[in-house]
């Protein structure tokens, strides 16, 4: 038989040559990554094949990086995660959005906030990801939770687990009032430099901060052009897909705007569980698990259970780009993959970065890869 290397890689030839125009998978065990392979094209338009340094979103697994941070603050005494946001944020910033005055940061950091997301609201999809989005904009910070303000709370804080992309938004206005820092240079200090992670940055302004990343690909089904409308800037690439290469991730911030490599990405989540980043304790508060819809929740940190094994960490999905990154308990193998097809607003059924990881070809190479190493 083939070795599990051959084999992935021969996967991943096969899934971009039928469904996505680019892939990057990296496996590791303890704390090494033992296997990076990529499959694939950046771009089209000449054809740029994806190399291990080719750049995709991240999306969410974006807000484990903040949850890392807001867990280090708390460690060094500048924050308490029982007590309320609103001991340390202006009022202005915090006007008119439900429950700001009284939500806990361990109720932003486990979704239990009951704060609306901006992510949902038609206006904000359709400025931000469909027909009315504006390529050359440079999104603000604190600019989508006007989004959400004069909305009613979608439940008590700490009542019922409801994910929502502003919890990231205000922890990440937090982080700046605390550290009197930008997020993105708070994020560089405190986890990029120290883990060598040379291919990891915040997409702040598009212009200077997304060299090297892939193009960007968008599931184009009957969904999305309901729920979001496709941008004059957009370009079809095939009856399957929207080039939508023209967008830029400085909407997601703290909610989804790091751009990374799978070597990358990996080595970030097997220092966090390796306990590189945080202290015992706060490590322990992360993986403190509760039910979080089908799925249990901690700290900005999922727990799953698979066909192979029961899995934590994150997936990610912006316009244009998915991710995946997760480690398997039993066998302490980890597996991060990273494509540049989005499928954010498309059917639930579009296939993403956790479509791949669902579905557990992957993985289950990946792993016999580990039992050899």
């Amino acid at each position: 038989m083939t070795l599990p290397e051959t084999r992935l890689q021969t996967l991943l030839n096969r899934i971009t040559a039928d469904d996505f125009p680019g892939i990057t998978v990296a496996v590791g065990k303890g704390n090494n990554i033992i296997w990076q392979g990529t499959a694939g094209h950046a771009d089209m338009t000449p054809e740029v094949k994806i190399t291990p340094e080719t750049r995709f979103g991240i999306g969410s697994i974006t807000k484990v990086f903040i949850a890392v941070i807001i867990l280090q603050l708390t460690e060094e005494g500048l924050l308490s995660l029982d007590a309320p946001l609103s001991r340390w944020m202006e009022k202005e910033c915090l006007a008119d959005i439900a429950n700001a005055d009284e939500v806990t940061l361990r109720q932003l950091l486990s979704h239990r906030a009951g704060i609306p997301s901006w992510e949902n609201e038609p206006s904000w999809i359709h400025a931000a990801r469909g027909k009315s989005l504006d390529p050359a904009k440079i999104w603000q910070p604190d600019e989508n939770l006007d989004y959400i303000r004069g909305r009613a709370p979608l439940c008590r804080p700490g009542e019922a687990f409801h994910y929502s992309n502003t919890h990231f938004t205000l922890l990440g206005l937090l982080i700046e009032r605390i550290t009197l820092k930008g997020l993105r240079e708070v994020l560089a200090t405190r986890i990029f430099k120290r883990l060598a992670l040379t291919h990891t940055d915040m997409v702040v302004d598009p212009q200077t901060d997304a060299q090297g990343i892939s193009n960007k690909f968008h599931r184009a089904d009957a969904s999305f052009i309901e729920n979001a409308g496709v941008a004059d800037c957009f370009k079809t690439h095939n009856k399957n897909l929207l080039n939508v290469s023209a967008n830029n991730l400085s909407v997601e911030w703290a909610a989804g705007g790091i751009i990374s490599t799978s070597q990358d990405v990996l080595t970030f989540i097997l220092a966090l569980k390796n306990g590189q980043l945080l202290s015992a304790d706060s490590l322990n508060e992360m993986q403190n698990w509760i039910p979080a819809g089908d799925a249990q929740m901690g700290l900005s940190l999922f727990r799953i259970n698979t066909t192979l094994g029961v899995a934590s960490g994150h997936g990610g999905n912006v316009l244009g780009f998915s991710a995946s990154v997760w480690w398997y308990e039993k066998t302490d193998c980890a597996v991060a993959i990273l494509t540049n097809v989005g499928t954010m607003h498309a059917h639930p059924s579009a296939r993403c970065a956790s479509t791949l990881f669902r579905e557990g070809k992957i993985s289950k190479l990946a792993q016999e890869m580990c039992a050899l190493n």
